[in-house]
């Protein structure tokens, strides 16, 4: 894993300011604390993931930055035309989640006729033992897939 210390990343600084967003909106959809008008929620938590496109960008030369930029692209495209939440196929959650996403809690919500890039929400799921179910999107997949690209190719290059 040192080869990985001798990565370098510009504009990395732009990652845990894009993380602390997502976790403060996520944190006071939780708790129900207003966090303000929701014009403003969904533009800081849009805009999070502008944060991380941006950082990617900057990155675009690294192996597997392609593969995470465009799968953070197709997650802010369907965020950002749902209002500023991820929506989720209701047929995988739990009747506890669903209530949840139906009160606002959380920066999902439930996937509906309305939902703009269905294809591209919260649709998949898988079980994994000692995690439970998980759903994720296209855009997850790409994502994962650019991570281990990145870091499987600098090991092997550096």
């Amino acid at each position: 894993m040192s080869r990985l210390g001798e990565l370098v990343l510009r504009e990395s600084w732009l990652v845990p300011v894009a993380l602390l967003i997502q976790s403060g909106l996520y944190w006071a959809a939780v708790h129900g604390i207003g966090f303000g008008p929701s014009w403003l929620v969904q533009l800081l938590g849009t805009g999070s993931y502008f944060l991380l496109l941006f950082f990617t960008f900057r990155n675009i030369s690294l192996p597997g930055m392609r593969w995470l930029t465009f799968g953070i692209l197709l997650n802010t495209l369907v965020i950002a035309l749902n209002g500023g939440v991820m929506p989720v196929d209701p047929l995988f959650l739990p009747e506890q989640s669903r209530k949840a996403l139906l009160e606002g809690m959380g920066t999902h919500g439930l996937m509906t006729s309305m939902t703009h890039l269905s294809f591209l929400a919260d649709r998949f799921y898988l079980a994994i033992p000692g995690l439970g179910k998980q759903v994720f999107s296209v855009g997850d997949v790409l994502i994962d897939i650019g991570v281990f690209l990145l870091v499987y190719k600098t090991q092997k290059r550096l």
